[in-house]
This record gives C-alpha cells, sequence and structure tokens, in this order.
C-alpha cells in the first residue's frame, strides 16, 4: 500500500504540472466534448507507458544519451520547434460561436489525430523524459525493487494520470456552455504563448544542456 501512495505522489507531481499537455487536453475538450479529450489522453497514457517501458529496460542507454550534448540539441530544437507549431496553432485557431458553444460538442478531427496529438506532444516534451528518468533512477532503481514492488509503484503512478486527465478533460466539456467565444479566444492566445514559451525554453535548454 506504502508502494502505491507513493506513485500516487509522483504521479501528482506530474499531473498538476501546466504545460502543453494540459492545453492540449483541455483545448480539446472544450471544442470537440469529452470523447475527443479522452482520445487525447489516450495517446499521452499510451506514450508514458512506453516511456516507463523504455526506462525501465534501457535506462543505461536513455541516461547516455541525455548526457550527449548533439543528442540535447537535436532534440531540443526537434521538439522545440513542434511545441512552437502547437502553440502557434493554439494561438490562432478561430474559437467557437456561441451557437456551437451551446450545442452539443461535435468531433472534427480524426481518432488517429487526436490520439497522434497526445501522444505527440507528450513525447516529444523533454520534461517527460526527465520525469520518467528521474522516477526510475530516484524511486526504483536506487532502492532494488522487485517485479511486484515496480508493478505497484507505477500502477499508482499510471492511475493518478489516467484519473486526473480525465477529470481535466471532464470538467473542460463541461464548462463549455458556460464559456463566451472571447473567453475561448483569450484562452487560446494564452496557452498558444505558454506552449510557445516552452517550446523556445526547450530549444535553450537543448543548446545549453537540459
Amino acid at each position: 500500500m506504502d508502494l502505491i501512495i507513493e506513485g500516487i505522489a509522483w504521479g501528482l507531481v506530474l499531473s498538476v504540472s501546466i504545460g502543453p499537455i494540459f492545453f492540449a487536453l483541455v483545448q480539446t475538450s472544450i471544442r470537440e466534448g469529452l470523447g475527443s479529450g479522452v482520445f487525447v489522453g489516450t495517446g499521452i497514457w499510451v506514450s508514458d507507458f512506453l516511456f516507463i517501458i523504455g526506462t525501465f529496460l534501457g535506462l543505461s542507454q536513455l541516461t547516455a544519451l541525455r548526457d550527449n550534448p548533439t543528442f540535447n540539441i537535436a532534440f531540443g530544437v526537434v521538439g522545440g520547434l513542434f511545441l512552437m507549431i502547437f502553440g502557434l496553432i493554439l494561438f490562432f485557431k478561430k474559437p467557437l460561436s456561441l451557437e456551437e458553444l451551446h450545442a452539443v460538442p461535435e468531433r472534427k478531427t480524426t481518432i488517429f489525430g487526436l490520439w497522434m496529438q497526445g501522444f505527440l506532444v507528450n513525447t516529444v516534451n523533454p520534461f517527460t523524459i526527465f520525469f520518467w528518468l528521474t522516477t526510475m533512477t530516484d524511486g526504483v532503481i536506487s532502492r532494488a525493487f522487485g517485479a511486484w514492488d515496480v508493478l505497484l509503484f507505477f500502477g499508482g503512478i499510471m492511475a493518478t494520470i489516467m484519473i486526473t486527465d480525465f477529470l481535466k478533460a471532464y470538467f473542460a466539456d463541461k464548462i463549455r456552455h458556460k464559456l463566451q467565444p472571447k473567453h475561448l479566444k483569450w484562452f487560446g492566445w494564452i496557452s498558444g504563448m505558454i506552449v510557445i514559451g516552452f517550446g523556445i525554453m526547450i530549444m535553450v535548454r537543448g543548446f545549453q544542456g537540459f
């Protein structure tokens, strides 16, 4: 039980952070409904699960990559550019009309497109990689966990991430009918600028070494 509680605590650290993943979930849920937000979340969860498997099986290789200046620059440029483009899309996206906000939300993006959006936003974010590397080294490797301990620990983390992501999408969908188009415009501008800022910061950190 202690390992599950510890996993929940680690999961909350990632879940409460405000970044590109948060805006991808909330924007999609407001514009296209809860189901679309959940599909974005599914892409995020698959990405996280693959990070867990990757860090568990190849910790030494991933650590070497993290300490490689060439990899840091390449990853910083690619990840930074992707997030900057995503931020520009959020910034310039046309807000829903009042009629659309009060109507039943309609999915306008394919399921695969929604899934891929969540998967890519999470995967190209270097902070996600460093979170899982830190979790694996400080939370697991240094304590010589057994297989059952690892399952309980990461089960607590993933359950927390999945539940909190679902709640973000759920409440974003529920408040849509209370919003005005100007609110969506402001939210799009703010979220776009924040995500662009993340992209610039990641690119700079790539050249400096994460």
